[in-house]
């Protein structure tokens, strides 16, 4: 998961490749997150253990480098990275090889804007390595969140782990959090030991979304952007969705209408 430095902060998933002590992405360069990448570049990418399988997840924190081929800067760039750059980018794509084949599989049903020939590469170069604990929760009730089309509705309100994203001195930071949907807000609970807990009133996102293995077209999700609230009865909303497991703390988040 990819967190982006705003106002109000955005996440999304992405494939990644690690190599040169830099993480690697790509992207449209119509895509809103290069828009507020290239305004502030302080990111965070967060990196979970596979399911069912015990360990703990990787968060990289740092600023993204955007490069596109079409810019003379980004090709000057590039060159001097040296050979690097290449084998870091073959890397990318060898390691990504089946979502890729999904890609292209479903290419004529993707807008243009994200065609190949759109693209640009990411690099998030981290300043800072945090080991995060891992979050696995028991089967949670099905939730409907309100102002979400249907088939997204339908499609992330079965599941278990959120994202949640929050500024802390302007920076982002992410982790796995159980969630569920009170009124016009959402209730989050985030495991022990995360890195930077939030604070009452910091900037936030929650994302949830419904994965596919190698097919783009076929990933829904929501992200809700707002602030984030202190609120001591969010553990019987959270305790309910999971049968009565209750966490040790929770946040409330409200959110804007969703995107």
């Amino acid at each position: 998961m990819l967190a982006i430095s705003a106002r109000l902060p955005l996440v999304s998933p992405a494939a990644f490749h690690f190599g040169g002590g830099a993480l690697w992405m790509t992207t449209s360069r119509h895509a809103a997150k290069l828009t507020l990448a290239r305004r502030d570049p302080r990111a965070a990418f967060l990196v979970t253990p596979a399911p069912r399988r015990h360990g703990r997840g990787v968060l990289f924190q740092g600023l993204l480098e955007a490069y596109d081929p079409r810019s003379p800067r980004s090709q000057l760039s590039a060159v001097l990275h040296g050979p690097g750059f290449a084998l870091n980018l073959a890397g990318y794509f060898l390691k990504n090889a089946a979502f890729i084949g999904g890609y292209l599989l479903d290419l004529a049903d993707i807008p243009a804007d994200w065609w190949p020939h759109n693209r640009v590469l990411l690099r998030l170069v981290p300043d800072r390595v945090s080991l995060v604990p891992a979050l696995e929760p028991p089967v949670a009730a099905p939730h409907r969140v309100p102002g979400a089309p249907a088939e997204v509705a339908h499609a992330v309100g079965r599941g278990r782990t959120a994202h949640l994203c929050w500024l802390v001195a302007g920076r982002p930071v992410l982790a796995s959090a159980q969630w569920a949907v009170d009124g016009d807000g959402a209730l989050a609970w985030l495991p022990p030991h995360v890195p930077g807990p939030p604070a009452d009133g910091a900037p936030a996102a929650l994302v949830v979304e419904h994965h596919h293995p190698f097919r783009a077209t076929r990933m829904l999700g929501l992200c809700l952007r707002g602030r984030l609230v202190l609120d001591p009865a969010a553990r019987a909303g959270i305790a309910e969705r999971y049968g009565g497991a209750l966490p040790r703390a929770a946040r409330r988040c409200g959110w804007s209408p969703p995107a």
